[in-house]
């Protein structure tokens, strides 16, 4: 079993509003993501930061039927939060926690990312460029990293990197081994400001 994990929680501060709101082409970005998700997942959670957000994504009916919607255990700590919540109403030995707004993550990619961990048995699977910088919301990550997160946040640390140190087995996956699944690597193209939404073609 496979589980994804969208987290809403981000204040979008640099976009300007609830990215988690966003509709492209008329489609609730967080009902795309799942849409594409689902083919490779056998069950989605949804992180949101409160319930005030939760109520927000019903009205847009950005949530699918048979998704759990979850809400931070801290309020305003941060995506440590959101994983942790996320994690923890996970039935899966693996999951995939997803920043929400990759409007074109693909499914193959997260199949291979599956793959890696389960086949490595790791802690977590986490795409890294070669410039170093990793993708740790575009990850999969073990029922390890909640006790990893849960250790970080009591330390106050609000970095995933903080939490991912914790790990005692982390498989860093070169982007360029996933280009054969995404030749362009779209699926790691974020919406952070609003002129974003123009090249989204």
């Amino acid at each position: 079993m496979r589980t994804g994990i969208i987290l809403c929680g981000g204040r979008s501060r640099r976009f300007g509003k609830d990215k988690a709101l966003l509709t492209i082409d008329g489609v609730p970005m967080v009902r795309r993501m799942t849409g594409r998700i689902s083919q490779v997942v056998d069950e989605i959670i949804i992180a949101a930061r409160d319930s005030a957000q939760c109520e927000s994504l019903a009205a847009i009916s950005a949530v699918p039927d048979g998704a759990e919607v979850v809400c931070d255990p801290v309020r305003g700590y941060g995506p440590v939060a959101g994983i942790l919540a996320g994690l923890s109403a996970s039935k899966s030995e693996y999951s995939i926690c997803l920043a929400c707004d990759l409007p074109y993550v693909n499914p193959d990619v997260i199949d291979a990312l599956f793959g890696c961990a389960e086949a490595n048995n790791s802690d977590a699977a986490i795409p890294k460029h070669p410039n170093g910088i990793l993708e740790p919301l575009h990850a999969v990550y073990g029922r390890s990293m909640a006790d990893a997160c849960r250790d970080a946040m009591g330390k106050g640390e609000h970095t995933i990197r903080g939490a991912i140190s914790l790990l005692d087995d982390v498989l860093f996956v070169p982007v360029e081994s996933l280009r054969r699944f995404d030749p362009d690597l779209r699926t790691f193209l974020n919406v952070n400001y609003p002129e974003d939404l123009g090249v989204m073609t």
